[in-house]
């Protein structure tokens, strides 16, 4: 005698599984922003390590990251000196790096656009946005 259970619980796994498939995350990066109510310490810290250059300073960075964009650029604050060895004042700024935040099978990434170096921030909660 066949048991009608079996059936039922191959339509529940069938159901479970198709749900999984809808909620799952897109293969490709996505542009994304961080949800701000949700970035902490840990976040934050993360974000700072991916930002800062080989040999720099370290970088500062709040909550505000990424909160409301997909792109982030900083300018190096550190001193730069002009051709006889003074600072520069001001009169010429470093090269900014500029960071793309992405969603990528459900981790937000951090990417710096001169070398496409991702760094994974798993602390850290973001959204997928559209662009226009």
């Amino acid at each position: 005698m066949p048991n009608s259970l079996g059936n039922g619980a191959s339509v529940f796994g069938a159901c479970v599984l198709l749900l999984a498939a809808c909620q799952s995350y897109p293969s490709v990066p996505v542009p994304a922003r961080m949800v701000a109510e949700k970035t902490h310490a840990q976040c934050i810290e993360q974000m700072q390590d991916a930002a800062q250059r080989p040999g720099g300073s370290r970088v500062v960075l709040t909550r505000a990251a990424f909160a409301t964009e997909d792109r982030m650029s900083i300018v190096p604050s550190d001193s730069i000196l002009d051709a006889a060895g003074q600072p520069a004042s001001g009169r010429t700024l470093g090269v900014a790096d500029v960071f793309r935040l992405t969603l990528n099978s459900g981790v937000c990434t951090m990417v710096r656009e001169a070398d496409a170096r991702s760094s994974p921030l798993p602390a850290c909660t973001c959204v997928g946005i559209q662009k226009p």
